[in-house]
């Protein structure tokens, strides 16, 4: 199978492990393909219609609150909170008061934005898995990483070293793109989520908890996200139709986005493995 690249249309080849079923992009994730791939810019954000901005604000503090309420139900008696690939900071600075933040951000526009605007927040340059992590002489009490897994090129090891990090009651809760979905089922190579080369990984649930067991972790609960990335499947379906004629995309777009949207908020809510994202609670097993 192959994926492509969501903006250049590049094309890299999608492997599957006949051994552990995990599925994986073929690609050589060195320094050059970080440089390439992530940008200083790729955080800025979108600008756009007025209506448009005026959604992603809502879905936005839809999906705080959903988020918010899955920490606070979770929550050990601990504050300190730990989140890797925070980005500009807003999801740990809109964090209630009483938490001590931390995050990990190896975007230098990222850190640079949370110490000028967020300075409560304590930014870390490097990986966890870096030997150079200053954080690491730390325990957390919460581990939070949304949309980031897929990315990391060693997720054992990554692993490893977040379950050293996390208290022994602490609890760590990330989200994925689920290779088990209905987007990807419909769709094969042309899935939203899919997003070569940048996705390294794509998981499902049983990949994720063969994944996590191995390093001494155990998920307690996991659900569909309904809310984050609302117009992946419609894009999804639309990349299968897609024609040479800009005008005739755009119009099938407007088209399939209501319906779209609608169909995977509802498999979301309904079947959270069948969801086009997961969202995984996880303690250690003892």
């Amino acid at each position: 199978m192959h994926g492509q690249h969501l903006l250049s249309n590049e094309e890299f080849n999608v492997l599957e492990c006949k051994n552990c079923k995990v599925t994986f992009t073929d690609v050589d994730a060195n320094s050059d393909f970080y440089n390439h791939y992530y940008p200083e810019n790729y955080y800025d954000k979108f600008q756009g219609n007025k209506l448009i901005e005026g959604l992603l604000g809502l879905l936005e503090k839809l999906s705080f609150k959903r988020k918010l309420g899955l920490i606070l139900r979770h929550k050990p008696e601990g504050n300190r909170v730990l989140e890797i690939g925070c980005a500009q900071g807003k999801f740990l600075n809109d964090l209630p008061s009483t938490f001590k933040k931390f995050g990990v951000e190896i975007n230098a526009n990222g850190r640079r934005y949370i110490q000028e605007h967020y300075p409560e927040i304590t930014v870390y340059q490097d990986g966890i898995e870096s030997e150079n992590f200053s954080g690491c002489s730390a325990k957390y009490d919460i581990i939070l990483m949304w949309h980031v897994l897929e990315h990391i090129k060693d997720p054992s090891a990554f692993l490893q070293q977040l379950s050293s990090l996390l208290n022994k009651n602490g609890v760590f809760i990330f989200e994925v793109p689920n290779r088990n979905s209905l987007g990807f089922r419909l769709t094969r190579e042309k899935w939203f989520h899919l997003d070569t080369p940048r996705h390294l990984f794509h998981y499902n649930q049983i990949s994720i908890k063969q994944l996590l067991n191995h390093q001494g972790l155990k998920i307690i609960g996991y659900s569909g996200n309904a809310v984050d990335y609302w117009h992946d499947f419609a894009t999804s379906i639309r990349k299968c139709f897609s024609t040479k004629i800009p005008i005739i995309n755009k119009v099938l777009y407007f088209i399939l986005f209501p319906i779209g949207f609608t169909i995977r908020s509802l498999v979301s809510l309904i079947s959270a493995q069948t969801a086009e994202i997961n969202t995984y609670v996880v303690k250690h097993s003892s």
